[in-house]
């Protein structure tokens, strides 16, 4: 079988970071003898840098092909640059589609962005080719809900074709997964009979097992306070704030230290923060290798998300599970549900600073009941966030469709 993995934001197989969900799809597909190829854009969004300066393909190895087209440059996560360059790479992709020398048995495209992903389910319909869309994001409500105090006129022109190739995609896909159950219900809402299904953004168990191996080498004695980590990103829709807030809370907690770690453009507030409480340390941006020894010293994983943030279900959930970490969480969504209903944690009211930190206490003076969470979070992870099991669940729905 051929499978074309289309996955414009995230790493393909020549990136730094291979611990994703389609380089993930890529290992079980490839060791299913299916050939694969990988449509990608030249334009790294993490980044925001080019990856080539032309369309470009690369045999990786015996039935694993990249193409990454040629996309052009953005600096802002939202406005229309970013817009525009998602519609002429919806119009180039399909060029360069026709242009394959073998066309797929199967295509599994990550959702958004919208105007690429309406070109490509086109094009699949007319040439008959099942499509499955993978929900990441749910565009364009998300940026509805961030642009909301614009003029109903103007939100009306921007957002009204957007929500017509919205309703198009998901009326005309062979099938729907997504990253949580929350995202196949809002899919739903454009087209209710659609074939769906749920596959967490999963981690490879066996390098997350190995890297924990080689933390605990290069750490013999771990450190006797109780360390509370967030690591991710800085930007304004998690709430640093009330972090910050909860250390200050407990400065006077001499056997509890916070750590943070990541870049964005609330950094000037953790790095005033480190200098005047004494339980706070910054860490900047880490590696993978630095963060593990992190998460590996650590006794509590922070997610930790503004009042109205749209994210359902994140890899930072998997991350820190698969470290055994019991998670204290404000994000109004799936994982709420997934935390408190497997007992792995704690989730606060977005903002209170004070129900964090009394959570924090709860699990530093509870060792039986913090114990426990940390036995849930191993076996959650091995049930629901193991990518061996979920892509391989995956693989086999991919199979199903074509």
């Amino acid at each position: 079988m051929t499978v074309w993995l289309v996955s414009f934001f995230e790493n393909t197989p020549i990136d730094d970071n291979q611990n994703t969900r389609y380089n993930a799809l890529v290992k079980e597909a490839l060791q299913r003898n299916h050939h694969v190829v990988f449509w990608a854009s030249t334009f790294k969004h993490n980044t925001k840098s080019q990856r080539f300066d032309k369309s470009t393909t690369i045999p990786v190895q015996e039935g694993l092909n990249l193409t990454f087209i040629r996309s052009q440059s953005y600096q802002k996560n939202i406005g229309i640059p970013r817009l525009y360059s998602h519609f002429v790479l919806g119009k180039d992709v399909v060029k360069a589609m026709e242009s394959a020398p073998q066309k797929p048995d199967v295509v599994v495209m990550a959702y958004p962005p919208i105007s690429t992903a309406y070109e490509v389910v086109r094009w699949c319909k007319g040439k008959d080719i099942p499509i499955i869309i993978d929900i990441i994001d749910p565009w364009p409500e998300l940026f509805e809900r961030k642009l909301q105090k614009l003029p109903k006129l103007l939100s009306k022109l921007i957002f009204s074709p957007q929500n017509k190739k919205a309703k198009f995609v998901f009326q005309n896909a062979t099938a729907v997964t997504a990253i949580s159950n929350q995202y196949l219900d809002w899919a739903k809402k454009y087209e209710p009979a659609i074939t769906t299904a749920c596959f967490y953004p999963a981690i490879d168990g066996p390098t997350v097992a190995q890297q924990l191996s080689e933390a605990a080498q290069a750490v013999p004695e771990k450190p006797s306070t109780f360390k509370v980590i967030y690591a991710g990103s800085l930007g304004y829709s998690y709430d640093i704030p009330c972090i910050l807030e909860a250390a200050q809370l407990l400065q006077h907690e001499t056997d509890i230290q916070f750590a943070i770690a990541g870049l964005g453009p609330q950094q000037p507030l953790v790095e005033n923060a480190a200098q005047v409480l004494p339980n706070l340390t910054y860490l900047g941006r880490l590696s993978k290798a630095q963060l593990m020894l992190e998460y590996y010293t650590a006794h509590v994983g922070l997610t930790q998300h503004v009042k109205g943030a749209t994210q359902s279900v994140t890899y930072k959930l998997f991350d820190l599970l698969s470290c055994g970490l019991p998670i204290i969480n404000s994000l109004e969504s799936e994982m709420k549900a997934i935390i408190v209903d497997n007992t792995v944690g704690f989730h606060h009211n977005p903002g209170d600073a004070r129900a964090l930190a009394e959570a924090i206490l709860t699990l530093k003076n509870n060792p039986e009941r913090y114990q426990e969470m940390r036995q849930n979070a191993k076996a959650l992870f091995l049930a629901k966030g193991d990518s061996q099991k979920v892509y391989a669940q995956f693989l086999d729905f991919i199979e199903a469709q074509q």
